[in-house]
């Protein structure tokens, strides 16, 4: 019988826990190494629907891309939904282990895996963090495209139904582009500190909307839930190393949608 260890350890071989920027909660989130797993589940986000999936299907063993807990619970009030979701999973023997920046910054890891979906070339690391791994990637477009296009380019490849482009000059030539996977406004002065054309990021502010246009930068902006690549991923590489390791255990992507918005035109 496999143990969550065996499979964690693996995890760590390519996502070590330790490359995770300083404060991000990832590894271990409920459960034990010890449990065992027949059944694995992979999902961008832990949210009582994707509870509700793996209890039906006999999970014990969920993988995600945001930490379940990114600041610990004062209590467990099953009053408080969030709660009564951590109450669930415990109730029903799931381990939860979560791989989240470390996954942006590993090689063959979110950033890769987004950098490859956008078509880019000649990539390299963006912006590295305090340990010195970059958190991002940069490369280059196939071929020029105006700062409107290449907003309509990352819709496409992206696949998402609406982007928001931050710039001040649609007719602008964009050639070099970096992202960070996420919510990586804050990093924007690096994109213009580095002279790139375009930054890709999710969940930029309004008023640094504004600035990023006073700096001259052209941004797009195609939401958070670009991250849901992680679970796709993720179950391909579950899938391969399960034979590989003769783990006999049975592998799910979640067929539930995180995204907490609708897109209504």
């Amino acid at each position: 019988m496999t143990k969550v260890k065996e499979v964690v350890a693996v995890l760590k071989q390519h996502f070590p826990e330790e490359i995770a920027s300083k404060g991000d909660p990832v590894g271990i989130q409920i459960g034990s190494l010890e449990q065992n797993v027949t059944k694995i589940l992979t999902t961008l986000d832990v949210r009582p629907q994707v509870v509700d999936e793996a209890v039906q299907n006999g999970v014990d063993l969920i993988i995600s891309h945001h930490p379940l807990m990114f600041r610990p619970a004062p209590n467990l009030n099953f009053a408080n939904p969030q709660y009564a979701m951590y109450g669930k999973i415990i109730a029903h023997g799931i381990t939860v282990y979560s791989i989240h920046t470390n996954s942006d910054k590993a090689d063959d890891g979110s950033s890769d895996w987004q950098a490859e979906e956008l078509g880019l070339k000649d990539i390299e690391p963006f912006c590295p963090d305090e340990d010195g791994i970059a958190i991002g990637r940069k490369g280059r477009l196939p071929q020029p495209l105006s700062a409107q296009d290449f907003a309509y380019y990352v819709k496409d490849k992206m696949q998402v139904k609406m982007v928001r482009l931050i710039t001040a000059d649609n007719k602008q030539t964009i050639s070099s582009v970096c992202f960070i996977c996420g919510d990586g406004g804050k990093y924007w002065p690096e994109a213009v500190a580095e002279k790139i054309d375009a930054f890709i990021t999710a969940d930029v502010y309004y008023h640094t909307g504004h600035d990023m246009i006073s700096a001259g930068l052209t941004v797009v902006d195609p939401g958070h839930y670009t991250e849901k690549i992680f679970k796709e991923k993720i179950y391909q590489k579950l899938v391969r190393w399960n034979e590989e390791n003769s783990w006999d255990v049975q592998v799910a992507e979640s067929k539930v949608s995180t995204n907490p918005f609708q897109d209504l035109f």
